[in-house]
């Protein structure tokens, strides 16, 4: 399985399948009933739920700006790793378990400078410590429960990547960038004051930053 994680050897499906019992209840509900499933052969290595709806800070301008319309640490959804071999964008292991999903843009700091391309981040939460869509609404709480998950402490992190041209089938297997692969997705998204709109964005399984 670690070898074919290291050449992304993979296909992408949608399956009815119900989310883990270990997502909180009043959260689970939030979910659409469809799993994303990255398969290897017949298994599914990478399972997704993503959130139904998600609040947004505005409209975006333009299909690049999704990603920046989306408040930090909003809950995104639910995510379940049955495989070895996948790594977060710092490059550490991701051990197979139940996560739950939130939205955060990387510190601009001295610490971080030139790390990434882009500074949105979806960070891996343990489910027992986010149980309620509103359980973080600060960063430093919300990176300091994500980085139990790490002997580092540092937050277990997957890249996000704005899409300036949304063509095609969604879900899909993207290649965003060298060594990177990614799957595209498509959120419904929805500002206070404005009607709904469509969020298409990249999620990096395979791939890492400029690692410091």
């Amino acid at each position: 399985m670690a070898s074919a994680l290291r050449a992304g050897d993979f296909t992408l499906k949608t399956a009815e399948q119900a989310p883990p019992p270990q997502i909180g209840e009043s959260i689970r509900g939030l979910l659409q009933p469809k799993a994303i499933q990255l398969m290897n052969g017949d298994k599914a290595a990478f399972q997704l739920w993503l959130r139904q709806e998600i609040p947004l800070k505005s409209k975006p301008s333009s299909p690049a700006a999704a990603l920046a319309a989306i408040p930090e640490t909003t809950w995104l959804g639910a995510l379940s790793i049955q495989a070895d071999g996948f790594k977060d964008y710092k490059d550490n292991d991701i051990a197979r378990g139940i996560y739950t999903i939130r939205f955060a843009l990387q510190p601009q700091d001295g610490d971080h400078l030139g790390t990434a391309e882009f500074n949105y981040f979806a960070v891996l939460l343990p489910p027992d410590l986010d149980k309620e869509t509103n359980s973080f609404t600060k960063f430093a709480p919300m990176v300091k429960a994500s980085g139990k998950l790490t002997s580092s402490g540092h937050p277990q992190v997957l890249s996000l990547r704005p899409v300036s041209t949304p063509s095609g089938e969604i879900p899909a297997i993207t290649e965003p960038a060298p060594e990177h692969k990614a799957i595209r997705l498509k959120l419904s998204g929805k500002p206070a004051d404005s009607e709904k709109t469509e969020l298409t964005f990249d999620l990096v399984y395979q791939g890492h930053g400029h690692i410091q």
